[in-house]
């Protein structure tokens, strides 16, 4: 019989039933074939019993949570956010004033806050799956399915911050592996869950608009225009952060990223981004230009890298691409240079995602093949080109 604890429940917000498997799957435990009574968890010399039940049972969620913080020598409070968070990805908005908001903020301030949050994440989504610079109505239904299984936390205090869950699938593939045979090397990985991509292109979005739109006091260039636009960030993303920012209660914007733990995090994503409210103006004359410029971005592509391929003393390597082109998931082969191929080995280790740009042929088994890659390169090194 599991121990009651002197924990109260209002002292904590319990994990339901089911994240409370999906971590304990993830960190070790294997359930036993479940009896009449339900099923015994095991890891190692730990044993953790779960009665049988349909739903969600706050005594057995709380007895659970408080043996296994015993197991991981921690306590409830601190191990229940990281279980109901452990297959999310979370993105705190946080809006701040130094005078207008303490305790409590504007509903009309709240309300556009939550309204362009919204937007922020469907912009997001769809130019995870294509990016352009106007998306103008056409969606992507992939993103838009991604904003429907998103959930919104309690607020917390500190300003006002909103936390968006982005619950992940399950990957489809099992993780990486490495392969050495004669004279060749071979290493895998496992591709990104689309959800993923999701919340990264919301982060590099967000920092895409900070450093090449905000920052610099001129305007941004044709070439600037491109750089946003391969990141993710379209009109609509733009809009949307305006008008938050356009609020006289908000001084600024800020959004922190919580890498869900069950999938490796993109380690050189930004922490956070803060953006001045002052720059509203400069954020909502770039959605102008981007609405008045056709900008083609079919030339680039860009994901998470899921093998690396070399064979012994050749002169190139190659590198596979998870991305999406033409409306479908798919894999694309780059051929690099071995130099820029080991640069490409210390990305993927470093879970870095990559951006290409380059022409995309059809090969050998129809796989796509980039031959000449124009460039390759992480897609948090933003470089300002000033003019």
């Amino acid at each position: 019989m599991l121990p009651t604890s002197s924990l109260s429940p209002a002292a904590v917000r319990f994990p339901t039933l089911a994240q409370l498997r999906i971590y304990m799957r993830h960190s070790g435990w294997a359930s036993q074939p479940p009896g009449i009574g339900g099923s015994v968890w095991t890891n190692g010399e730990s044993k953790i019993g779960i009665p049988a039940i349909t739903g969600d049972d706050l005594v057995i969620a709380k007895a659970v949570l408080d043996r296994l913080a015993a197991h991981e020598r921690t306590v409830a409070t601190t191990l229940a956010p990281r279980i109901r968070y452990h297959q999310m990805d979370v993105t705190y908005l946080r809006a701040a004033s130094d005078y207008r908001i303490t305790d409590t903020i504007p509903f009309e301030a709240a309300s556009t806050v939550i309204g362009s949050a919204r937007k922020l994440l469907r912009a997001a989504g769809t130019t995870a799956w294509h990016e352009r610079g106007d998306i103008g109505g056409n969606y992507a239904r992939r993103g838009d399915e991604v904003l429907k299984k998103t959930r919104m936390d309690h607020t917390q205090q500190g300003s006002f911050i909103i936390p968006l869950l982005v619950p992940l699938s399950e990957p489809e593939q099992p993780a990486g592996e490495q392969l050495i045979l004669p004279n060749l090397e071979v290493l895998t990985a496992a591709p990104e869950p689309f959800e993923r991509r999701v919340t990264r292109t919301f982060a590099q979005s967000i920092m895409a608009v900070k450093e090449i739109i905000v920052e610099p006091e001129r305007s941004p260039t044709m070439s600037d225009l491109h750089a946003v636009v391969a990141r993710g960030v379209s009109r609509e993303f733009c809009s949307a952060l305006a008008r938050i920012l356009a609020e006289p209660a908000i001084g600024e914007f800020e959004t922190r990223f919580g890498w869900a733990e069950s999938h490796p995090a993109p380690a050189t994503m930004p922490a956070s981004v803060s953006i001045d409210g002052e720059a509203s103006q400069k954020i909502e004359d770039a959605a102008t230009q981007l609405k008045q410029s056709r900008i083609d971005a079919r030339s680039m592509f860009s994901g998470s890298i899921v093998e690396l391929r070399h064979v012994t003393d050749e002169p190139f390597g190659s590198v596979t691409i998870s991305t999406v082109r033409r409306g479908r998931t798919s894999e694309i082969r780059v051929r690099l240079p071995f130099d820029h191929y080991q640069e490409a080995v210390s990305w993927h280790q470093a879970q870095r995602a990559v951006i290409v740009e380059g022409e995309v042929r059809t090969g050998v088994g129809r796989r796509l093949v980039v031959d000449d890659p124009v460039t390759c390169r992480p897609i948090d090194e933003i470089l300002l080109t000033m003019t």
